[in-house]
């Protein structure tokens, strides 16, 4: 058994494991940490460099959720973090969307709408602890969790699809107005804006900014005060006020698979990747 820090407390560990068997370059893709005597779980983000949300890492996401959820009922909040501090995620893998594989891209984009209906309607009380950036994809995953705590250093948090050429779809959009509103998201997805940390609470994006060392610390003592509301009634809270929008995508699931593969794969899309590709390779 190993020893993990729960906010204050030091406790004794009886699963730290990954919770999906699923591996990319045989580096394990989520890990977890749960103790038998707390109700607070810990779940890091490692796929590096930059937790880019490829078909497996969503599918680890999701799967690590559905296992806690389903084996351990003590567990009442969750702390989602990074293995890396510099960059909570990039977003969505950009090798999934250049010059695509036809039978792999709907399965991709599948993944992607399963992890926001898993996290977002979660039965546990999220909380995510960002130290680095959440860029696009990144930010919705911080957007779906229940609270958001930030570094103060100079990270950002927004969804710039639009500045590599793509659009985000309409329930990461209406998930930015019941963020930050309607005027605000509309400027900020028109614009791909991603904004400092002062700005981000300003607006409403996160809910807290703390010194970098203090982010994980303060994300565990926030979800023991989440877990300490009895649990049915906190449940039944958020799924009145969010599973609306869930139910909205899970209607219109197979058509939002068919709108985004038909824009990916637009000639005028495929060039902007190209070029965004591009600039990574000169960059690297």
């Amino acid at each position: 058994m190993n020893n993990v820090r729960i906010g204050s407390k030091w406790c004794k560990l009886i699963y730290k494991q990954p919770l999906s068997t699923l591996k990319q370059g045989g580096d394990k893709l989520v890990m977890t940490e749960i103790d038998i005597n707390h109700p607070v779980a810990m779940m890091t983000l490692n796929r590096p460099p930059v937790n880019s949300l490829s078909l497996e890492m969503c599918n680890a996401i999701t799967s690590a959720l559905s296992s806690i959820e389903n084996e351990h009922p003590h567990i009442h909040s969750l702390v989602l973090n990074s293995s890396n501090s510099s960059i909570f995620s990039a977003g969505l893998d950009i090798t999934e969307l250049y010059r695509p594989d036809p039978n792999r891209l709907p399965e991709f984009w599948k993944s992607f709408q399963d992890l926001f209906i898993k996290l977002y309607g979660s039965r546990l009380a999220t909380i995510a602890a960002i130290e680095g950036s959440a860029i696009a994809g990144g930010c919705m995953v911080a957007m779906s969790c229940d609270y958001r705590i930030i570094s103060s250093n100079k990270i950002t948090i927004g969804l710039n699809e639009t500045k590599l050429g793509i659009a985000a779809p309409f329930w990461m959009s209406d998930m930015l107005i019941r963020t930050i509103g309607f005027r605000k998201a509309e400027i900020a997805l028109s614009m791909g804006s991603l904004f400092l940390p002062e700005e981000a609470l300003k607006v409403g994006f996160v809910d807290e900014i703390v010194s970098p060392n203090e982010v994980i610390s303060r994300a565990h003592h926030q979800a023991e005060q989440w877990a300490k509301i009895p649990s049915q009634a906190r449940v039944v809270s958020k799924k009145q006020l969010r599973q609306r929008y869930i139910t909205e995508l899970q209607k219109n699931q197979q058509q939002d698979i068919k709108q985004f593969c038909a824009f990916i794969n637009d000639d005028d899309v495929q060039l902007s990747l190209a070029k965004y590709m591009a600039k990574l390779k000169n960059n690297s």
